[in-house]
């Protein structure tokens, strides 16, 4: 009994060290996203990726056999990283042992990954964020006459 016990628990670590979950969050309803088609790479190059379907509860479970790295890009939704994270190659090995939770410049949510991982925040290609309006120009009104660049006399 002991021995099942222990090969059963070495066999199930044996997976989860080459299973990346990936988690995909609405960032402006912090609920899961249930269906993107997350385009995942297992290498540097975004070519050989392949488009991943989110269950009912957001998550991907990719098995990444002997990859070291990680690529995630959004496909149906708004990705809520900044241009400079987008195509960011993410630890597998990083996210076994902490966990990682992706940049969010959507929202103020930023809630903590698990170990083995990978939290990603999208919206809605559809939002549109406000913003306060711009700051006053300095520069000086010049008035415009519309009859001094008329070409017809009066």
């Amino acid at each position: 009994m002991f021995f099942l016990l222990f090969a059963l628990t070495s066999a199930l670590a044996k997976t989860q060290e080459h299973s990346v979950r990936i988690k995909i969050i609405n960032a402006q309803t912090n609920h899961p996203i249930t269906d993107e088609n997350l385009n995942v790479a297992l290498r540097v190059d975004q070519i050989g990726s392949v488009a991943m379907k989110t269950d009912k509860d957001g998550i991907i479970n990719v098995d990444t056999g002997h990859a070291t790295i990680i690529r995630i890009l959004a496909n149906m939704y708004g990705d809520c990283r900044s241009r400079g994270e987008l195509y960011t190659n993410y630890s597998i090995a990083e996210i076994q042992t902490h966990g990682i939770t992706t940049g969010n410049l959507c929202s103020n949510a930023k809630p903590k990954a698990k170990p083995g991982e990978l939290i990603l925040f999208e919206t809605p290609k559809t939002y549109i964020p406000t913003y306060p309006a711009p700051p006053a120009s300095r520069a000086t009104t010049v008035p415009v006459d519309p009859a001094a660049n008329s070409k017809e006399k009066p």
